[in-house]
């Protein structure tokens, strides 16, 4: 015979449970997990949506993001294009030409959001907390998501909210636009090092 009073006993036992294990981890303690890994090199592909195409328009290469250095972003496909940020200067190089080399006095909107986007990478949430609501949730498993929802230009005028999923490290980050665009990049092969390699060092020599 069915019982309802059991029936609601269970419910709101697995409530509990799917309540506890959605705020174990906190926001401190996701923060203190990305940001203790120093050096990251791994594998990115990126899939954009554009309102005023049928097609995602797809990218991929590789990445190195150190703590202390920044990011150097090298896309191998659709063309070669190589992206270093840096804590106070932007560079970007298209294969067979010269960098162009940016700081904040130059253009500081683009450079606004270059920190933005490093913030992202480094899973830096104490500069995220000062223009996003922030929203965490976990299962037992460890993956995570964080989502952002803007709340003050002019990320607020560009962005309807933003994802980043992962485990040990950032494994999807999903940009939603208000106009209707979106991107998602997938992280693969990711590792830690201990150390930049000469090639790493003299990329982030401006």
């Amino acid at each position: 015979m069915f019982s309802m009073r059991l029936f609601q006993k269970i419910v709101f036992s697995f409530l509990l449970f799917c309540s506890f294990s959605l705020t174990a981890l906190t926001l401190e303690q996701l923060q203190q997990q990305l940001m203790m890994q120093q050096i990251l090199r791994g594998d990115f592909s990126q899939s954009k949506t554009l309102q005023m195409f049928n097609q995602p328009l797809l990218s991929d290469g590789a990445f190195l993001l150190s703590q202390q250095q920044g990011l150097i972003w090298r896309q191998h496909n659709p063309f070669p294009v190589v992206l270093v940020l840096a804590k106070d200067k932007l560079r970007q190089q298209f294969e067979g030409q010269d960098a162009a080399v940016i700081d904040a006095q130059d253009n500081p909107m683009v450079f606004y959001f270059s920190h933005f986007f490093l913030s992202l990478f480094k899973g830096d949430l104490s500069a995220l907390e000062s223009q996003f609501s922030l929203s965490l949730t976990a299962n037992k498993k460890g993956h995570w998501r964080l989502h952002l929802e803007p709340k003050q230009p002019p990320l607020n005028n560009i962005f309807k909210y933003i994802d980043i999923e992962g485990e040990n490290q950032i494994q999807r980050l999903t940009l939603i636009e208000l106009k209707g665009d979106s991107s998602v990049i997938n992280f693969t092969n990711v590792r830690q090092q201990t150390q930049l390699s000469p090639q790493d060092k003299d990329a982030f020599e401006f």
